[in-house]
């Protein structure tokens, strides 16, 4: 029976209400608050220690000057920003551009304490409704605190370090000092760091001599400078204009009639090719990786141009014109020169050393144009067709303890809505009984469908996580597709087989190595390291994936069973996976050697309809044929170019060779198995001796109708070998390859 309304309201007050709980509630409370607060403060101590000081930050930005990329021998190989070094005075900017800049930035610049109370308390609303950092709210002096010592990323605390530093400028410098270290560190787009070069790169002239129309665009850009690039987006970038000169008539800077006249003036841009800055840079893909991977770490961009930063990095200056020059040969030879500027077929590559995680170059498409323009090696996420299997579908079974001579039914599966059989090949061939070492050189799409699902999909999405550190964008179908293709990116990959080649150990990839300036040590690389697979397991992978640039046909499985890299054999130790996606609008070749893994990805880069080549006729984008020859070109020239020196890969402890394994059922031939089917291959040391399984046998059929069993009465006989059925083929399903050894079931 439930109690009264009443019997309740009188448990509440007994247990909660009395005065002794009430105290200890308060005290409680009291208590939590002081914690709270006491976190909180220690945490802004430690803050306010790590911020440096900004006594120095005028004269560093007047003295400042190029920061330095020095590849992995120690050499300078890229001089950053040498066209945009030099410190701008204020006398020697335009008036025009400095109102500009006030009345759209921070109209109360000139009387504020360095913050703006009312943009502080509104973006502080936003933020805490949100509950994480979404409004700027920052006036110049605080930009200037974010250009010179913050990154650009929106969390509180970097807003508050923004505000502490912003308070500090303040008392330190005058309003022309503090307006003065804006303009020349403040980011213009398309390469321009100050208004030294921003004036030069768009219209090819100084500070002083700016108009109010060519002030105007300029003062708009600082808040967007991709979204208002006035060559990619012009529309949008006269409309910012148009934003910056009602400011300057609501500031009384200008007049009305003024601020129209200013809007309808014609502007003319430099041409964008003929301007200096990012695009002149010598190995402009990794200069791109390095930028990117520094401001991830929260270094500003005036502090990576200018900020006389010695960087060391993983960049092997040789490997890179290689690459380079492998992708636009073989995109040229495929598919003709670029037709324009960015063309519609494109390649990506990565070269990086295994056991380091050193990449030694990285190619982002066939040209470069613009600083951090989109990255086909880092930045894209594209469907890698078969060249995930090894990792998601082999390496999972490999590490349950499947050897590369287990064998699979290669026989239908599932029936689609439309009536076809799933999984199937490009040609709809099965070929019966399988071993994975076959069945991964010919990339057989069943075999890898059934691994996935003997795994099963959630756990083998983890197995790619956790050991290699993949992780499929989460709008990915979880189902068993997944064993055909994932979309990640090339790096990721690339870095994913670096692991085979490593002795099964995952290492984390590096463009930059340290980074320091003067004596201080501003960043030092923290490698990062696990064992993905055994040593033993990575080298039955590795052994597996070596067949797949055999220069022969497999025996025993049928037609036309060549390896898919069959053509791209480097006559030394190598492993390697093709791929290829819906339609050919991804190809992908992953290959490695001891020292160094390389991975190419190939496209349509808008994946909106099959490519097509014709370096050998017309015919479909695969990845051994688009992307394999890029490679194997660049594993031939790398070689040299290092003298690397031919290295098989070694063999772990605990492996033996057995040189008798029958491909029906992995285990030792019968007397009936043909020789054809008998081969070799690596098995554990420790695994329990292999007995003989009888898939073969002699069968008597009618001599004179070899497709009917003999029985008493038919006359003669002869001796024919059969083969025994695969378990899952069902009836009225496809028959494999090898149905014509089953034994016939008709009777003579």
């Amino acid at each position: 029976m439930l109690p009264s309304t009443h019997r309740l309201r009188g448990f509440w007050h007994t247990t909660f209400m009395t005065s002794a709980s009430r105290r200890r509630r308060r005290r409680l409370a009291a208590l939590v608050v002081v914690l709270t607060l006491t976190a909180a403060l220690a945490r802004t101590v430690a803050w306010l220690r790590e911020l440096p000081s900004v006594k120095p930050a005028l004269a560093t930005v007047q003295e400042s000057g190029s920061s330095i990329i020095y590849d992995a021998y120690g050499r300078v190989a890229v001089r950053l920003d040498p066209a945009n070094s030099g410190f701008t005075p204020l006398h020697a900017v335009a008036p025009a551009l400095v109102k500009a800049v006030i009345a759209t930035e921070d109209r109360n610049f000139y009387h504020n304490p360095g913050f703006d109370v009312r943009a502080l308390l509104r973006a502080l609303w936003v933020d805490v409704r949100a509950r994480r950092a979404l409004e700027g709210a920052s006036t110049i002096t605080e930009q200037v605190a974010k250009n010179l010592y913050l990154s650009d990323q929106k969390t509180i605390s970097r807003k508050i370090r923004e505000f502490v530093l912003g308070l500090e400028l303040a008392h330190t410098y005058s309003k022309r000092d503090i307006l003065s270290l804006y303009l020349n560190t403040v980011y213009f787009g398309e390469g321009a760091d100050g208004v030294g070069a921003a004036a030069k790169i768009y219209f090819n002239t100084t500070p002083a001599r700016l108009t109010l129309p060519e002030a105007s665009l300029l003062a708009g850009l600082p808040q967007a400078p991709s979204l208002y690039d006035p060559y990619d987006h012009w529309r949008r970038a006269k409309a910012r204009q148009r934003e910056v000169l009602a400011a300057m008539v609501r500031a009384g800077d200008i007049t009305e009639a003024q601020a129209q006249r200013a809007w309808a003036a014609p502007l003319r841009l430099q041409t964008r090719q003929a301007q200096p800055g990012p695009v002149s840079y010598p190995y402009p893909w990794y200069v791109d990786a390095v930028v990117a991977q520094l401001l991830a770490r929260g270094f500003s961009l005036h502090e990576i141009f200018d900020g006389r930063l010695h960087i060391d990095t993983a960049l092997h200056p040789a490997v890179y014109r290689i690459a380079q020059r492998a992708v636009n040969a073989g995109m040229t030879a495929n598919f003709g020169p670029p037709r324009h500027r960015y063309p519609y077929h494109q390649a990506a590559v990565v070269v990086e050393n295994p056991k380091t995680g050193a990449i030694w170059a990285v190619i982002g498409g066939r040209r470069h144009f613009a600083l951090l323009q989109e990255d086909l090696a880092l930045d894209a996420l594209r469907s890698t067709g078969s060249a995930i299997k090894p990792l998601l579908d082999y390496a999972p079974a490999i590490a349950r303890g499947a050897l590369p001579t287990t064998v699979m039914d290669d026989v239908p599966q599932f029936r689609g809505r439309q009536g076809n059989w799933w999984p199937h090949n490009d040609d709809y061939r099965y070929r019966g009984y399988l071993t994975l070492q076959d069945a991964l050189a010919i990339s057989d799409n069943n075999v890898a469908v059934r691994l996935l699902a003997a795994t099963g999909v959630q756990r083998g999405l983890q197995f790619l996580r956790r050991r290699f550190d993949i992780t499929p964008p989460p709008n990915e179908p979880q189902n068993l597709s997944l064993a055909l293709g994932i979309d990640t990116n090339l790096l990721q990959l690339t870095q994913g087989y670096a692991a085979l080649a490593n002795h099964g150990q995952w290492v984390s990839p590096y463009f930059v190595r340290r980074v320091t300036q003067g004596s201080r040590i501003l960043y030092q690389r923290r490698p990062l390291a696990h064992q993905a697979l055994t040593p033993a397991q990575a080298y039955l992978m590795t052994s597996m994936l070596s067949r797949v640039l055999m220069a022969h046909p497999l025996h025993g499985i049928g037609p036309e069973a060549w390896p898919t890299g069959s053509s791209l054999g480097l006559n030394r130790p190598a492993a390697a996976k093709s791929g290829t996606s819906n339609l050919e609008a991804d190809a992908w070749f992953i290959g490695y050697e001891p020292q160094m893994v390389v991975g190419v990805w190939e496209g349509n880069r808008t994946g909106e309809s099959p490519q097509l080549f014709t370096r050998q006729g017309l015919g479909p984008a695969y990845g051994a044929v688009a992307a394999g020859p890029i490679w194997r070109a660049i594993m031939v020239h790398v070689n040299r170019a290092l003298a690397l020196p031919p290295i098989p890969f070694s063999r772990p402890p605990g492996l033996v060779y057995h040189r008798r394994i029958s491909t029906t059922s992995g285990s030792l031939p019968g007397p009936a198995t043909p020789a054809a089917n008998i081969e070799s291959g690596w098995g554990l040391a420790q695994a329990p001796e292999a007995r003989p399984a009888h898939r073969w046998a002699w069968m008597k059929v009618a001599a004179d109708a070899p497709d009917r069993r003999w029985r008493p009465g038919c006359g003669p006989f002869i001796a024919r070998r059969v083969l025994q059925p695969e378990p899952d083929w069902r009836p009225h399903s496809p028959k494999p390859w090898d149905a014509r050894f089953w034994p016939p079931t008709r009777l003579c």
